[in-house]
This record gives C-alpha cells, structure tokens and sequence, in this order.
C-alpha cells in the first residue's frame, strides 16, 4: 500500500526525508487563498525541496463550493475557487486533486438528487477537457449513503475522475463502512484514512484508544492499488498511524 502523508512547512525537511508522497491542504483554505504572496511563498517552498512532485497530490476547497447548485453566481464562485485551485496544483507539479460531493445530507428531494447528479457530470466534464493533466478524486464529505457518489462515479466512468473514499468520514454515516467499501470500491482509487468515534470527525491517529473503525476488517478491503493519504495533522501522529500500521 503507497502512503501519502500531508507535509507542513515547519517540518518540511522531516517530511522530506520519509520519501513518501504528499498531499497538500494549504491550498483548500480561503485564508490563504486570498493572500497571492503566501501562495507563491509555500508553493515555491514545496519546490526547492526538489521532490518528485508526479505522485502528490493536492486536497481542494471544500468550505462553500456547490459547483451543483441551482444558483449561478453560487457556481460561478465554486468555479473560480476550483480553478484557482487547480491552477495551484498545475504549479506543484502533482497528478490529482481532492474535490467534494458537498450536496445537503438527508434531502431526498428527487430533483435535487437528480440535478446534483446531471450538474455534477456536466462541471466536470468540463472541467477536465480544461484541465488534461489533472485527475480528479472525489470525496464523500458529510453523505449519508454512498448511492449518489457511485451513481456520478458510473456516469464518468472512463474517464480521469474517481472517488476519494474517507473511512472516517464513512465511520460517522449511517451506511456500514463495508457498503461504502462495496458501493464505491470499482472507481476508488485515493483513500483518506484515520480514526474517529463514530459521532465526530476528530481526525486521530489510525488505531487510536478511542477509536471505532474495525481496520482489521476495513484495510483488507482497500483497493490494493489504491493510494492512501494517512490525514492527520501532524508528523508525530503520521508516525503513530504508521507504527500501528504495520502492527497489523
């Protein structure tokens, strides 16, 4: 299984040195977003460490973006924030970027359901003739189920697009993780891991006291030729998520 850990700049040269891949999230912040200099100064930072950058990847914004909704200055927004994003990921060098399903969690609505399906499938087609050496991954967030995710994720079948699975926020859904695994494992390619107690996304270490993701059952399942970011906050908790890890 290739991991991926999320560097940051404070430890970059420890990062740097377990030779692994990185996933950014600097970017997916509208804080930083907005301040061009320190954009420029942490990509140009990432660089010089002088990295294979090919394998990385890079989490994008999430907080806000409704590139599905009916409002048209809603997904114009969503659209300038994506690909100011991308154009970041273009810069690093990296192969995919993290985008999100976003859509309101138990509203059954049908047409809602249905457009978020259709609008989704039409953005990013879109999206990706405009960006031709970006994959996309995209995560469930806040989902209930896993229908609507594998549902997008049949319609682009063939294409550069595929599902980021995240175990953990799985964990806090009413769905068994192992449907999600089910419903979602043909086009899984990215995995985001660690653990929770099943009521808030807390983001521990994987194996954590307190935990409740079954990994015994869960790692086994994982798409072997899948990539796993190990999304903690810190090098130490990469390092405990590790430890445990290879317990198993």
């Amino acid at each position: 299984m290739n991991y991926y850990g999320i560097p940051d700049l404070g430890h970059l040269e420890e990062w740097t040195a377990l030779g692994v891949p990185f996933e950014y999230d600097d970017f997916m912040l509208p804080g930083i977003l907005e301040q061009p200099d320190e954009v420029n100064r942490r990509v140009r930072e990432y660089l010089q460490t002088g990295r294979d950058t090919s394998q990385d990847t890079l989490h994008g914004p999430f907080l806000d973006i409704t590139v599905h909704s009916s409002d048209r200055r809603i997904r114009e927004a969503s659209d300038y924030r994506l690909r100011q994003v991308c154009d970041i990921a273009m810069r690093l060098g990296v192969k995919g970027m993290i985008v999100h399903t976003n859509f309101i969690p138990n509203f059954y609505e049908p047409t809602y359901r249905q457009g978020w399906i259709d609008r989704n499938e039409a953005y990013f087609r879109k999206f990706m003739e405009d960006y031709p050496d970006i994959d996309l991954y995209m995560e469930n967030m806040f989902d209930e189920e896993p229908d609507l995710l594998a549902a997008l994720a049949e319609r682009m079948k063939g294409t550069r697009f595929s599902i980021c699975l995240d175990i953990a926020h799985a964990n806090i859904a009413k769905t068994e993780i192992s449907i999600w695994q089910e419903m979602c494992g043909p086009y899984t390619v990215h995995y985001h891991i660690n653990d929770n107690d099943g009521c808030v996304d807390s983001h521990l270490p994987v194996g954590s006291e307190g935990g409740t993701i079954p990994w015994r059952e869960v790692l086994p399942a994982l798409n072997p030729d899948a990539s796993v970011l190990i999304e903690v906050n810190s090098l130490e908790k990469y390092k405990q998520s590790m430890r445990y890890l290879s317990s198993l």
